[in-house]
């Protein structure tokens, strides 16, 4: 039969039956071929992230590793084209990184070897790095020590009050970057911590509000607050005037002030009775106008709040 003859017989749909038998038997056998595992040396680009106190938190440059690698096919081809990829960005303890002078700090292949899943992939065993060390570059930072400050909306269950000041652990941190940003930061704030109907003490860990262009010691931080059920104290005290020459005597306007004290519950031994209120002689003295503010003395055990109303006495000195 010829050739003609052939072509006469095949349809159309014989030539698409073909082609797609003969692309599904290649896929077939390079999905076969490619699950197979392969050894190849491979190199990867590295960019290097590591808290280092004075240097910048990531490498100036990548550094490039080279490895003998065995995994499968898939794996290698995306190996081998790694260099087109944009680098890998590992961090590094930074107890593995070795400082060699001034902003170059390296790692050994024996330190490297923990990190072979981040830089090539879950999967791929590393037979031998071949080069003993990899050097990378982390340009240095100035730094300065800076207080936390808190953002907060905090309401009370009735009957209870915070006993203390809200407390950070760490209550500092160190702030890096170039001088002229780092030199207008005087303190960092915390992400806002809201809480309702508070009854008792109050813990937890609070993110810290980044900065533009600046790198943080610690990205979060733990607060602590104490707060206490309390009674109240409800009292009026006379206002007296202490060391006042024996020539000399001070009249107070109004002579007696109401003080309400918050107490922690249960109220231990001490009564609101004891309590005094004094103006130094040589505070009147040092005012201008005669106006004073009083101190509260022999306030009773566990004393967590005070308020006095009003909280400024008119005093007069009257010469015997």
């Amino acid at each position: 039969m010829s050739w003609d003859a052939i072509r006469n017989r095949i349809s159309g749909r014989d030539v698409v039956v073909f082609t797609l038998s003969l692309l599904l038997a290649f896929a077939v056998w390079l999905i076969h071929n490619l699950s197979f595992n392969y050894k190849e040396q491979v190199s990867v680009p590295v960019i290097a992230h590591c808290s280092l106190d004075g240097h910048a938190f990531s490498s100036a440059a990548p550094a490039v590793v080279h490895a003998r690698c065995k995994a499968s096919g898939f794996s290698l081809i995306g190996l081998l084209k790694s260099n087109e990829k944009a680098p890998v960005e590992v961090t590094f303890a930074s107890g593995d990184l070795h400082n060699k002078t001034g902003e170059t700090f390296y790692i050994t292949a024996q330190e490297l070897q923990s990190y072979s899943a981040r830089i090539f992939g879950e999967g791929t065993q590393v037979e031998a790095f071949l080069s003993d060390t990899l050097f990378f570059r982390f340009p240095y930072q100035d730094s300065r020590r800076v207080p936390v400050t808190g953002r907060c909306k905090l309401s009370y269950r009735s009957q209870y009050i915070a006993s203390g000041e809200l407390e950070f652990e760490p209550d500092s941190v160190t702030v890096f970057g170039s001088p002229s940003v780092i030199e207008g930061i005087e303190s960092i704030a915390t992400h806002a911590i809201v809480r309702s109907d508070i009854a008792g003490p109050l813990h937890g860990t609070v993110k810290l509000e980044p900065v533009a262009g600046v790198r943080l010691s610690n990205e979060s931080v733990e607060y602590n607050l104490d707060v206490s059920r309390y009674v109240e104290l409800d009292s009026e005290v006379y206002v007296s005037v202490v060391n006042v020459p024996p020539d000399r005597t001070v009249v107070v306007y109004p002579s007696i002030a109401r003080v309400v004290v918050r107490c922690r519950f249960p109220l231990s031994a001490g009564v609101a009775e004891t309590m005094e209120l004094n103006i130094d002689y040589a505070d009147f003295k040092k005012s201008i106008s005669g106006r004073c503010l009083p101190r509260v003395k022999n306030l009773p055990e566990g004393t967590i709040d005070v308020s006095i109303e009003p909280e400024v006495f008119d005093c007069v000195e009257v010469a015997l």
